[in-house]
């Protein structure tokens, strides 16, 4: 049991579990998440079955990726409160004054290790003829302070994850949705495939904060766009029918048309829409609809129904371009409109200041580690004593300077 609750909170466990997080999130990335189960079917034919039984499509959530988050973070913990533990027990200046002189030296060599130490502007502690130096105690604390820093970005990035207000919305290119707040989101282009026909999800935005500010960006799958408080992800997409209306007056009015969208000047003569179709084909004279497809639609149809004095008259198929005319008013069907769904997230202000003190920490732990390596030096009449395991550049260096100064101690034993 000890051995386990040691492993636990070993570094190496914590490397173990930090690599299967990594190797998660890495998943998590090159699968779109949180998308409609027909878009794994379409996109992942033979794999789809695999995403979700192993809840690959929404990685973040799930009960594993939790699971090792917190195992993390109670090992990051023990790991913390182990080292804090070790720093404040080791090396320290009481310590110091106890250790024995391993480096005998001439009254001449104990003299320039001195003169090394002032010079390199060390802090002392006297006792009779021993003199403690150290510098850089900070440097003690450094891995501390790292893992602290590492732990802090895990709780902070979890409330990043969880914490925002999730909504979810379609919006149509050229127009723009309104949140709560007055942020408006405009949609400039969406496109499903790229120049060479690969599916290809992106959306060109731009967003019109509150304050008047502007941010333009472009959302894909996994990549979305940041603005303030808000991330805007490419979500889902859409296709949806277009039609122009003229009466008999000339005037004619464009909109989008949904399944069972009724157009009629009187409520009685006019017709009721079925939906708009990815593709067809012909057998022996007959045409089939296509119903779904992956990508843009090839060749889209429209389904309808005429209505003559409230009464269902034909199914009737219609192709961009063709015309319908109905008592007072004519449809043009036009070429079917792409559009996007997309997830938008707004976090609380606190959260990011929180993950940039986090990054803060884990900088300063860092550099504490790497950069500010503790000295601490014990000299007496006999020589001196270089304490720490990170000090072997000291030793060198007092090594150097004493350089002839040397000599034998000889045992009685």
């Amino acid at each position: 049991m000890k051995k386990a609750i040691g492993f636990f909170r070993s570094m190496k466990c914590g490397l173990i579990l930090l690599g299967l997080i990594c190797i998660v999130s890495i998943v998590g990335s090159v699968i779109p998440q949180s998308a409609s189960a027909m878009t794994y079917v379409r996109n992942y034919p033979t794999m789809y079955q695999l995403i979700f039984a192993l809840s690959l499509d929404h990685v973040f959530t799930s009960w594993y990726f939790i699971l090792l988050s917190v195992a993390l973070c109670i090992n990051l913990t023990l790991c913390s409160i182990v080292r804090f533990r070790a720093v404040s027990a080791s090396d320290g200046v009481e310590r110091a004054f106890g250790a024995k002189t391993t480096v005998h030296l001439t009254d001449v060599g104990v003299a320039k290790v001195r003169q090394q130490l002032e010079k390199m502007h060390c802090a002392k502690e006297e006792r009779g003829t021993v003199t403690v130096y150290h510098k850089n105690d900070i440097g003690r604390y450094g891995t501390f302070v790292t893992h602290l820093g590492i732990l802090f970005t895990i709780v902070f990035w979890a409330l990043a994850m969880y914490m925002p207000k999730i909504m979810d919305e379609s919006c149509y290119p050229k127009e723009a949705i309104t949140l709560e707040d007055g942020t408006e989101i405009w949609v400039d282009d969406f496109s499903i495939e790229d120049e060479t026909g690969k599916l290809d999800y992106k959306s060109n935005l731009q967003v019109k904060l509150p304050d008047g500010r502007i941010v333009e960006g472009e959302a894909s799958v996994n990549h979305p766009v940041s603005a303030d408080r808000y991330k805007i992800y490419q979500q889902t997409y859409g296709t949806v029918g277009r039609v122009s209306v003229s009466n008999d007056d000339g005037k004619v009015d464009s909109f989008y048309v949904e399944p069972r969208d009724f157009l009629s000047l009187d409520g009685k003569n006019g017709i009721l829409m079925d939906d708009v179709y990815p593709d067809y084909t012909e057998e022996n004279g007959e045409m089939r609809i296509i119903s779904s497809t992956s990508g843009s639609y090839a060749n889209p149809v429209y389904v309808y129904t005429t209505i003559e004095e409230g009464v269902q008259v034909d199914v009737m198929l219609a192709f961009p371009g063709d015309k319908q005319e109905c008592k007072g008013f004519t449809v043009l069907f036009e070429k079917p409109i792409e559009y996007p769904g997309l997830r938008i997230k707004k976090s609380p202000r606190f959260v990011n200041a929180c993950l940039l003190l986090s990054f803060l920490v884990m900088t300063i732990g860092l550099f504490a580690t790497f950069f500010m390596v503790p000295i601490m030096v014990r000299v007496d009449e006999e020589g001196y004593v270089v304490l720490g395991s990170k000090s072997e550049g000291m030793r060198i260096m007092l090594k150097s300077v004493t350089k002839n100064e040397t000599k034998e101690v000889v045992s009685n034993a």
